[in-house]
């Protein structure tokens, strides 16, 4: 999965929920401990889209996606060029590149007989070692007249083996377009040969029937979500397991089961990353490999941008002395620019933990920049006319477990910026000097403004209460108008949808912004390119945004990459 923008915020603190149902589960012999997610590090760079599976001598055999050239292509993504390539190792941390894949990218699974079958690029193979394959032959999909299923999976994500030999293959048809970003459910069938496949009743996990979608108090869906990317095994009490991506709450997700067709427990992991590779350990702690624009601000240090965009990291869950959680989201308030809060939970015992921030974004195809003013500053950026959109302060900065501190996050952007930086995957990390632990920010809509970060004493004014959200009366804008020096766009006509023409200028170009608005404005169409003056479409907001030719604006909203 790569991404154009990539966030990261970091404080020395976990990523693991207490008393999550949805995290793997430990031993017997440690049940009654401290359970979380460790931060490992960074498996390798240049790498994604990570696939493991087991040898005869006990090592493990990836198989995994790079670039062959760190030269930004025509696409705007930091590299051309994706082969294929696998690698070995003994322990499942340090790995030996073994050059290309011979059938590409592979999908595998290991036979209880021993042998090894491989999904690769609709064929399907077999193999005495993983590494010499021998076709079997093409691949009948159950889904291969379904046209949502072929354009969003292409075929298998992952396999289960059944007693008796018999496979289950999982994976992803479009059920719906949300935000104009498609929503994907998982889906199952089984085969005795691999070749010819027979679909499974019912759904496995449907996002528009579960938390994967969110929605509002009214129900209506507001905002964009998925279940993709399965991946299924096997915990050593007989439990299955599945990690899955989803939009929503920034996380992998998971989901448990007992017989590989009804899912439950359905939850993020509190850990950022996607397309999960997963190992079961000898002690029965799981290991978990992520594509990792989450990693920390020394594994960015020295690397190109097509690295920092495409690297694998591992965690590790299982016993912890400490363990740090984000109890709630951290809210977010229309229209407001103002100082937030977020309690950070630290659990257990042991040496004193200590926090720090950071977020990176990787802008324009070229750099990858610090957006977060904290002790991680390899360069600043100026971000929409503004530095550091966001300060992060601890208080306090570090303590001995168990204790509550206190993040505050300084915004100088508006919500909606803010919200496109904590989408990305904002973290927090906590360092005890020996482990860290590293836990994704998710966000919340809120319609009034929490009390301990505005009213007196703060030195901020709290935004009044007889106008916004829910009176039917909208506040007067406080950024621009008299006094300000920036005069104030007039507001949109009529009712929008995302990704439909907005009547009414948009609000990120014109007087006070870096661009000119078009005269006459044309409406972006899906499909078709930008035009050279900019297209306008509305945002997730219902509000007009002009959407530039790629590459032109270093900042473009983030509805506009639905029309490159």
């Amino acid at each position: 999965m790569r991404i154009t923008f990539v966030a990261v915020l970091v404080a020395a603190v976990a990523c693991a929920s207490p008393g999550s149902t949805s995290h793997p589960p430990s031993t017997s012999g440690v049940q009654s401990q401290l359970m979380a997610w460790t931060y490992e590090g960074v498996v390798r760079q240049n790498s994604v889209d990570n696939r493991n599976i087991t040898l005869p001598d006990g090592g493990y055999r990836q198989v995994f996606s790079r670039w062959r050239s760190f030269v930004p292509g025509p696409d705007g993504l930091p590299g051309q060029d994706a082969h294929y390539v696998t690698a070995t190792s003994s322990d499942g941390l340090h790995w030996t590149d073994e050059g290309e894949s011979p059938i590409g990218y592979y999908v595998p699974v290991r036979l209880p007989d021993g042998t090894y079958r491989a999904y690769a690029s609709g064929l399907f193979y077999t193999s005495t070692d993983a590494k010499n394959w021998m076709e079997l032959g093409r691949v009948v999909h159950p889904e291969l007249h379904n046209p949502n299923c072929r354009s969003e999976s292409g075929g298998f994500s992952d396999f289960l083996v059944l007693p008796g030999g018999t496979l289950r293959g999982y994976y992803n048809c479009t059920v719906g377009e949300y935000f104009n970003i498609k929503a994907s459910e998982i889906l199952s069938a089984t085969s005795k040969d691999g070749l010819n496949w027979q679909a499974d009743p019912g759904v496995r996990i449907n996002p528009l029937d579960g938390p994967e979608i969110p929605r509002g108090t009214d129900g209506q869906i507001n905002g964009p979500g998925d279940a993709g990317h399965p991946r299924v095994f096997r915990l050593p009490d007989g439990t299955l397991k599945m990690f899955y991506n989803s939009l929503n709450l920034c996380c992998l997700w998971s989901a448990t089961s007992v017989d590989g067709l009804t899912w439950a427990n359905r939850k993020p992991e509190d850990l950022s990353g996607g397309d999960a590779d997963a190992m079961v350990l000898a002690d029965g702690r799981v290991r978990v490999f992520v594509n990792g624009g989450g990693a920390l601000p020394a594994d960015y240090a020295g690397h190109s941008l097509g690295e920092n965009w495409s690297r694998t990291v591992s965690y590790v869950y299982g016993p912890t002395s400490y363990r740090v959680s984000l109890p709630k989201p951290l809210p977010l308030v229309p229209g407001v620019i103002a100082p937030t809060h977020l309690p950070v939970l630290i659990e257990g015992s042991g040496n004193s933990v200590k926090f720090d921030a950071f977020a990176y974004a990787g802008i324009g195809g070229t750099s990858t920049y610090d957006l977060i003013d904290g002790s991680y500053q390899p360069v600043k950026v100026d971000y929409h006319g503004s530095y550091d959109p966001v300060k992060v302060v601890f208080k306090p900065t570090s303590g001995k477990p168990p204790f509550t501190a206190d993040a505050v996050f300084n915004w100088t952007v508006s919500p909606l910026d803010q919200a496109y930086i904590l989408s990305f995957g904002t973290l927090i990390v906590a360092d005890d000097g020996t482990t860290k632990q590293v836990v994704p920010v998710r966000y919340a809509w809120t319609t009034t403004s929490p009390t301990n970060n505005c009213g007196p004493g703060t030195g901020t004014p709290c935004p009044p209460t007889n106008c916004g959200p829910g009176t039917g009366t909208p506040c007067p804008p406080t950024n621009c108008g008299p006094g300000t020096g920036t005069p104030c766009v007039p507001p949109s006509q009529g009712s929008c949808t995302p990704g439909t023409y907005c009547p009414g200028p948009p609000d990120n170009c014109g007087p006070g912004q870096q661009f000119a608005c078009p005269s006459p404005e044309v409406a972006c169409q899906k499909g078709q390119p930008i035009p050279s003056q900019g297209c306008v479409t509305a945002g997730y907001d219902g509000k007009p945004r002009l959407c530039l030719p790629k590459g032109v604006d270093p900042n473009p909203p983030l509805i506009c990459q639905e029309f490159y």
